[in-house]
């Protein structure tokens, strides 16, 4: 039991940011201005909701939440992450997603040498055991590598601001369900998940370089410069599908949410930063929908 209890903490602290690297879209020409805040008005909204664009895990000496952005959550009325991580359900599909299909481990679907090569990076560097995740999908794997990205104990936004919009008496919600948010990735192959862990696991110190490069352009608020990054690190085609499948099409879904709540009550909107610029990006599909897109310096 406290197997599982382990287990379950493990899986829970980092699945918001279960991918290895931060989603970023390619930006189709987009000249956004260097900002992160953007405040979403017009088309008969009685009150301006906002949209912050977040990475997942940050340094305790690079972390802060801006003013800008603590003033205007303090002028909504409710927080809207990614995933509700306090839904009833959450656990329940958090645990249904994440496990493999009967008849399939990850001693199966991996070869045998990239197999030990894991087990022997999580062994001597996270002293865990590879056979306690042998049911889980591979990119539940990625995601307990991201605290060695970092080299500290990162920090999230998520947490932050759901501590602050706790402290306010704000609701908390998701613009999707972690059901929604794992079937995603669900959609790419199975081979390119099992290539990039192994591919991370082969390089770390390439693995750690590109995400401190990431961290940097977040804290310039470069999207434009974010945008380049993820297509770097994969192949074209590869590239190609996770941008259709875990980009594009959550964008789509979410904008009916994002509509609706704002409509329901002034809304401070909370999503990685990789889903806001490009044609197909959250603020482009809202303008294309009729709202005011307006940049705040922050």
């Amino acid at each position: 039991m406290q197997l599982t209890h382990n287990l379950l903490r493990i899986l829970t602290a980092c699945v918001i940011a279960f991918i290895l690297v931060p989603a970023f879209s390619i930006a189709g020409g987009s000249s956004n201005p260097h900002t992160l805040l953007w405040e979403i008005s017009g088309n008969g909204l009685k009150s301006p909701s906002y949209v912050f664009g977040t990475i997942h895990a940050l340094c305790p000496e690079e972390f802060k939440v801006p003013e800008l952005v603590q003033n205007k959550l303090a002028q909504t009325e409710q927080l809207s992450l990614e995933v509700d991580m306090d839904a009833p359900n959450f656990m329940a599909e958090l645990m249904q997603s994440a496990t493999l299909p009967a008849g399939k481990t990850l001693s199966t679907i991996l070869k045998a040498d990239d197999y030990k090569l894991l087990a022997t990076h999580l062994a001597n560097t996270m002293q865990l055991d590879l056979k306690l995740f042998d049911n889980m999908k591979p990119f539940m794997l990625q995601s307990l590598l991201l605290s060695q990205l970092t080299d500290c104990k990162a920090v999230s936004y998520e947490q932050r601001l759901v501590e602050m919009a706790h402290a306010q008496g704000k609701e908390v919600i998701g613009v999707e369900t972690i059901k929604e948010q794992l079937a995603a990735m669900d959609n790419l192959p199975q081979q390119i998940q099992t290539d990039m862990l192994v591919k991370t696991v082969k390089d770390m110190p390439a693995a750690k370089a590109s995400y401190r490069q990431m961290v940097k352009l977040y804290l310039a608020q470069d999207l434009q410069g974010l945008t380049e990054i993820m297509k770097e690190d994969m192949a074209e085609d590869e590239y190609k599908l996770y941008e259709k499948n875990f980009l594009t099409a959550r964008n789509i879904r979410w904008i009916p949410v994002i509509e609706r709540e704002a409509r329901a009550k002034p809304t401070f909107f909370a999503v990685g930063a990789g889903h806001l610029s490009g044609s197909e990006g959250v603020l482009e599909l809202l303008r294309k929908k009729g709202y005011t897109i307006r940049p705040i310096a922050a």
